[in-house]
């Protein structure tokens, strides 16, 4: 359970903590204190210290005084003298007693009132002086004989003085400087009071502004009543006020401008996706044609080719014939581009599955396959193992068979036709890469490249349909990733991509992931 001095003294830390009112009104009473303290400490320290040396320089000097009285007295040996001055000096009122001894020390008088038990006593010693002026005063004495040191102590006073009325002026001082001080203490407490409420006044008015700011109300004004520097704080506050009024009608006002350019936007998204969608239907339809429309025209086409050559072979000669082949292979070179295009919207719309693949373990069978195709010719692979990636597996597989098949058609002129597949570590991430030695081409038409039917190419020396790397670049963007190539005519050509290798895939991503 907490005692009093815990719970009070935990709530003027909080005060102390949370109010600097308190705090400045706090340490200047402090400050009161301890002056009025040490100054009363002082002051009743002086007069005590006068007080004794008072007492002992009155005492002293009554002994002095009564010795020098009874001199002559206790020389000529006339005890009524030595009683009367001794009478003398018992009428001061704080004497108690007076007694005067020979130099024996023997009792010669005493003068005494009744003790008091409770009072407190002083004595105070004196010794009777001899001769003073030895000459002078060996003639007043005549007939008295001298020793060897007339001028040597005849005897002593004692004299016991009453301290009671020392100690009651002592008491009557220390009050008085006692209420002096708590007056003092009491108007400095006052004062500090009002100089602290005076002085945090403004502060606290500025705090009351700042908190009305906080909540919304920026028409507050902090009022500026000095010049000093709590002064210079207002002004300035109520600077920083029309500055965040200012700013706050700018920001509504932007904000305004800038709801209305989100409905505007919203309706050009609206007018776009719904031209998207029609553009996504007549792509739709054109393709549905190119596959089966466009396509059964060519097959037919294709058809009266093959019977032409066998039932008219013979009449149409060498000539007819080899007009007849040109038709068929434009027909067949037609399907390819028809195939491709299609190929192409399906990359684009296929939904994908991605999981972790060993891409490596997909190279190897693509080239199998490419060198099952062309079992005649001689091409080294070299295939890096163990590279795994976070694919759709179909994708990757079409990616593949376009990038391994341009390598294996690029370096068919080549005895030593060499296509390598691995990974580079650049930047913390994996690129993957085709190498191959083939015929490379002109970095100058890189740009074209990724440009569905653009050829860098001749049809004769290198069939195709100029299709492939549209559909790999789109793929790689699907998977977050992106591709690029770099090249050497006559030297050969690497093609690198980079695909994640964790569960990050965010698609579609835009077609643009091409490293130039």
């Amino acid at each position: 359970m907490p005692t009093l001095s815990q719970i009070f003294g935990s709530g003027l830390s909080g005060k102390l903590r949370s109010s600097f009112r308190v705090r400045l009104f706090t340490g200047i009473t402090v400050v009161i204190l301890i002056v009025c303290c040490s100054f009363a400490t002082l002051l009743f320290y002086q007069q005590y210290q006068a007080q004794l040396d008072k007492r002992e320089s009155e005492g002293s000097l009554m002994a002095k005084l009564l010795a020098r009285d009874v001199r002559l007295a206790v020389f000529s040996g006339n005890r009524d003298e030595i009683i009367l001055a001794a009478k003398g000096t018992m009428s001061l009122p704080e004497v108690q007693s007076v007694e005067i001894y020979d130099p024996e020390g023997l009792l010669i008088a005493r003068l005494a009132t009744p003790a008091d038990d409770s009072a407190r006593y002083s004595t105070f010693r004196e010794l009777i002086p001899g001769l003073l002026n030895v000459e002078l005063e060996k003639s007043l004495f005549v007939g008295k004989r001298w020793g060897s040191a007339p001028d040597a102590a005849i005897g002593s006073v004692r004299i016991v003085v009453d301290e009671s009325k020392a100690e009651a002026h002592l008491h009557r001082l220390i009050i008085t400087v006692l209420t002096a001080t708590i007056i003092f203490i009491t108007f400095g407490i006052l004062a500090a009071y009002l100089l602290a409420k005076s002085m945090t006044r403004p502060i606290i008015e500025l705090s009351e502004c700042a908190a009305a700011l906080k909540d919304g109300n920026d028409s507050v004004r902090a009022p500026i009543e000095t010049s000093d520097e709590i002064g210079h704080l207002a002004s300035s506050f109520n600077s920083m006020v029309d500055a965040i009024r200012l700013r706050t009608r700018d920001l509504e006002e932007a904000l305004e401008e800038l709801y209305q350019l989100n409905i505007a936007l919203e309706d050009k998204v609206a007018k776009r996706t719904s031209q998207l969608e029609n553009a996504n239907r007549e792509l739709e339809s054109f393709n549905y044609s190119a596959s089966h429309d466009l396509r059964a025209p060519l097959n037919r086409l294709t058809g009266f080719c093959e019977v032409l050559k066998e039932e008219y072979g013979d009449r149409l000669g060498k000539q007819g014939l080899h007009y007849i082949q040109r038709i068929a292979s434009t027909g067949d070179q037609m399907n390819l581009v028809l195939s491709a295009m299609l190929t192409l919207y399906q990359v684009q719309q296929r939904e994908m599955s991605p999981r972790p693949l060993d891409i490596s373990e997909l190279a190897t069978a693509v080239a199998a396959s490419l060198k099952q195709r062309e079992s005649d010719r001689k091409v080294e692979f070299v295939i890096e193992p163990n590279i795994i990636v976070f694919a759709d597996m179909k994708l990757i597989w079409l990616a593949l068979e376009n990038i391994l098949g341009n390598a294996w058609k690029f370096t068919k002129s080549r005895d030593d036709a060499k296509i390598e597949f691995g990974r580079l570590g650049n930047d913390g991430e994996t690129v993957c890469y085709v190498r191959d030695n083939g015929a490379g081409f002109n970095m100058e038409y890189y740009d074209k490249l990724f440009t569905p039917f653009q050829r860098l190419h001749n049809f004769e020396d290198f069939p195709g349909t100029g299709v492939g790397l549209a559909i790999v670049q789109r793929i790689i963007s699907r998977h977050g990733g992106r591709i690029w190539l770099e090249s050497n005519e006559g030297l050969g050509t690497t093609c690198y991509f980079v695909l994640q290798q964790h569960e990050r895939i965010k698609e579609p991503l835009a077609e643009g992931n091409i490293h130039g």
